[in-house]
């Protein structure tokens, strides 16, 4: 019974029908959507799966072959290119990985939800990043874990993930990357 009208799904509705909307639109969101989309057309979609299954299998090196430890997909047929979810050995709580990682680090990891809440943390590997940002992630992660005490050689999954990403990395996917800045920084 409460008049409303900013978020009134009536309003926005009829005026969508005619193209337009009942307020004034949220116009940096729509160019910031405008432009993510001319990234991928340009980048095109099959290098921008790739790139992420990339990232994603460096993260995966860092956590299996570095640090010793292993995800909570069972099966690599299961490995996500969005979200790595690191599993933490019995007697370690992933929560407390997380917190140290923000407050001492400022380096924001996800939490493990519901069955997982405490069993696990997630680096997440999706979007406009490239292989120096997950770099930052895994060795804030790792200093973390190291932090509190879990069972890590210090470097061990940046080396491993820094030695995948250095065998694997084309002249192409730098000089998408350096076309794609060059274009947000307007040159």
């Amino acid at each position: 019974k409460c008049t409303r009208c900013f978020f009134d799904f009536g309003d926005m509705i009829k005026n969508n029908d005619n193209g337009y909307f009942p307020y004034t639109p949220a116009t940096t969101l729509m160019r910031g959507l405008q432009e993510s989309i001319v990234m991928l057309e340009e980048e095109g979609l099959e290098n921008v799966f790739s790139r992420h299954n990339r990232l994603a299998e460096g993260v995966r090196r860092a956590v299996i072959d570095g640090w010793g430890f292993s995800l909570c997909a069972k099966e690599p047929k299961w490995y996500s290119d969005t979200v790595s979810a690191i599993r933490v050995p019995e007697g370690y709580d992933a929560n407390e990985v997380v917190q140290i990682a923000y407050h001492r680090y400022g380096l924001s990891l996800g939490v493990g939800l519901n069955v997982l809440a405490g069993k696990v943390f997630r680096i997440g590997h999706l979007g406009w990043l490239n292989e120096l940002m997950l770099m930052q992630a895994l060795a804030g992660a790792e200093m973390a874990m190291r932090d509190l005490g879990l069972p890590i050689e210090a470097g061990s999954g940046v080396a491993a993930a820094e030695e995948y990403y250095r065998q694997t990395a084309t002249l192409t996917s730098l000089e998408q990357g350096d076309e794609a800045l060059k274009r947000a920084a307007g040159k």
